[in-house]
């Protein structure tokens, strides 16, 4: 493919250890991270990565060509060649930018997005998180009520709403990231937030406590301490981090167990 790198090729065992080593430290990053191989292949992504794009979980996007996963076209709906993408043909160690991704439901999503080239590997970490400009999200509901079908006052609503969660799962893991927060960065009242949530039976405080407890239990699954999850997830204290489990599963965060091999 055009504009990548060709490394020199190294021992199978090398690389798959270097590999298993990356996706460890990918899968516990809060933002949305994945791993572009020398080919421009998605090889790692995390679930914060997944989320964010609306995909069922990585292996729907572990292996595919990442360019066409994350905008295959551009906003006016014309083709946009590998080639011209500047996350897959950059050169050098680092870059960032500013691209509009697809998510699996074909909405746009503004983001800010970086690079890492990992020497001796072939293999680039891509990291991105959504824009927070009003310019750049009005954009994006003027492109949704442009192009959808469903009425527009409800598509615009449920893009606001999908920028929100955007922001959570950027923010969710530092324990002082407040409603009030999620508000200011969004560019919208704490009432409004409220009402937005309330149109589908939720509450934002409720969903910032949700996407928390989630990545916990999924931190637990793959075998890290309670204490960990609990600081890594953004609760302040394992006594509410507790309570607030066991509410949200129905069992202590202790009896969580990795899955069995093979299930």
């Amino acid at each position: 493919m055009a504009g990548l790198t060709q490394y020199p090729t190294r021992p199978a065992a090398e690389q798959a250890a270097d590999l298993l080593l990356l996706a460890d430290v990918v899968s516990e990053a809060p933002v949305p991270l994945w791993v572009i191989g020398p080919e421009g292949s998605v090889e790692v992504a995390n679930r914060a990565a997944v989320s964010f794009l609306g995909y069922r979980n990585d292996l729907d996007l572990v292996g595919g060509p990442s360019h066409e996963l994350l905008h295959r076209n551009r906003l006016d709906g014309t083709s946009y060649p590998p080639d011209e993408c500047p996350i897959i043909c950059a050169q050098g160690l680092e870059h960032r930018g500013q691209e509009w991704f697809v998510t699996r439901a074909g909405d746009p999503r503004p983001v800010h997005w970086s690079t890492r080239r990992l020497g001796g590997t072939g293999a680039t970490v891509l990291s991105f998180m959504p824009t927070a400009s009003d310019a750049v999200r009005h954009g994006a509901e003027a492109r949704l009520r442009d192009s959808a079908p469903t009425p527009a006052p409800f598509r615009s609503r449920a893009a606001l709403r999908d920028g929100l969660y955007a922001i959570i799962h950027e923010r969710f893991a530092d324990p002082m990231f407040t409603v009030a927060d999620l508000a200011a960065e969004a560019h919208v009242s704490v009432r409004s937030l409220q009402a937005l949530f309330a149109d589908v039976g939720r509450s934002p405080a409720s969903e910032v406590r949700r996407v928390r407890l989630e990545f916990a239990h999924s931190m637990l699954e793959r075998g890290h301490g309670v204490q960990t999850a609990c600081q890594r997830s953004g609760f302040l204290d394992p006594g509410s981090f507790g309570r607030a489990f066991r509410r949200r599963f129905g069992y202590p965060p202790s009896q969580v167990r990795p899955p069995a091999a093979g299930s």
